[in-house]
Parts: structure tokens; sequence; C-alpha cells
């Protein structure tokens, strides 16, 4: 009787585990179904992206045609994320024994960012002109008196550059190109006789040498950082 007994509940308890085993092999595609509208996607979407993308970059320039440069940088929220629009402006001034000079450098223009959205690879078009502004007080004359006045010569260009810049809030760049333009060699203005301002003469002088810069254009070339947000 103990042996029929032990084969009586054996049977039951596969009886039992069939029971179990049938509607999870039987529902199995439902259950992968309902798993997967449970699971929670770790990509972000297109929208979450976008907050991602540091937009407004502001910083400095070292290098040619300028010394220094302060510059702020925009990535447009459109057209997926790699124009980016600049501005850039630098100011210096100087003195020498007959004359009070200054140079003024402002850039407009826009990158386009390669692979990277806002950072990374990219190149550029600009419009800039490096503008020289000076007055003479003691310049000699062709009368054999000295005279003063004042002139302004502009250094346009069309610049085309390759760059590179690091992402994340505190950023490192570096650029190489050209500035394509007829560059004056000299700037001309009207002298006053000092002794005698009824005295009045056409007078040119030479700009300063500028390194990188001749008559056909001027090289492009610096390193810079900045915060980005």
């Amino acid at each position: 009787m103990n042996f029929i007994n032990c084969i009586k509940r054996n049977t039951m308890k596969k009886q039992m585990l069939l029971l179990v085993m049938v509607p999870l092999f039987g529902f199995g595609n439902m259950n992968k179904e309902v798993a997967s509208l449970m699971t929670i996607s770790p990509e972000k979407d297109s929208l979450s992206f976008e907050y991602d993308i540091k937009r407004f970059s502001l910083g400095l320039k070292f290098g040619l045609p300028y010394m220094a440069v302060v510059g702020a940088q925009y990535t447009l929220p459109f057209i997926d994320n790699h124009f980016a629009p600049y501005f850039d402006y630098s100011q210096y001034s100087y003195e020498e024994y007959n004359k009070q000079a200054e140079f003024v450098f402002s850039e407009w223009g826009i990158s386009y960012f390669i692979k990277e959205k806002g950072k990374g690879v990219y190149l550029s078009l600009s419009s800039s002109n490096l503008s020289y502004k000076v007055n003479f007080t003691n310049i000699a004359l062709e009368n054999g008196s000295t005279g003063s006045g004042n002139g302004e010569a502009d250094l346009r260009t069309t610049n085309l550059r390759l760059g590179l810049k690091t992402g994340g809030a505190l950023y490192f760049r570096i650029e190489m190109g050209y500035g394509f333009g007829n560059l004056p060699k000299a700037v001309t203005f009207k002298a006053t006789d000092n002794s005698n301002p009824n005295h009045t003469e056409l007078t040119s002088e030479d700009l300063p040498g500028i390194n990188g810069i001749s008559e056909s254009g001027m090289l492009v070339g610096n390193i810079g950082f900045g915060f980005s947000f």
C-alpha cells in the first residue's frame, strides 16, 4: 500500500507541474510584449538631447593678425545644431614720439561643425575689418616745417578657417586660415603746418608692420579658451 500511495503522490505532482508550465509557455509572447512596454528606454529623445547642447560660448583668442580678441558664439537651435554665428572684437592703442595710433578689429562670421553639434572640427566663413586710426603731431612736411594730421586705413578681408573646439563648460579652441583682400600698405591724410595753419599738404605714411599681413591678404591663426553654457 505504501508503494501504491507513493506512485499516486508522484503522479499528482507531475500533473500540478504541467498545469503551471502550460500558461507560462502559452502566453510567452504576451509576456514579452508586456515586458517591453514596462521597460524604460535609457536613450534620450531628441528634445532632451537639445538641452545637453551648450549653445552660448564666450571666450578669448590669441594669435594672428591680432594679439587678443574677445569673442561670442551661439549655436543655432535648428538645422540640426551644426551652425553657429559668432562675433570677435579687439582694440589696441599705442603711442610713439610723433603719433598716437589705435587698432580696432571686428569680425562677423558663421561656423559649421562637421560631425558633432556645437563642438569638434568646424569650418568658418567670416568678414573682418582691421581698422588703423592715427594722429600725427610732428610730421615732416615738404616745405621744411612740421605738421599735424590724422588718417585712417581699413584692412577688410573675407576669411576661411578650419578649427577645432572642445565641448564642456570650459572649452579650448584652435584655428588656422587665410583672409582674402586687397590691403593698403599706407595711410594717406591731409597734414596742416604747425606754424602756418593755412598751409596743408597731402601726406602718406606707411602702416606699421603686422605679422602675417601682405597686400593680398593675411594669415589667420589663433588659440583660445572660454566658457560655454
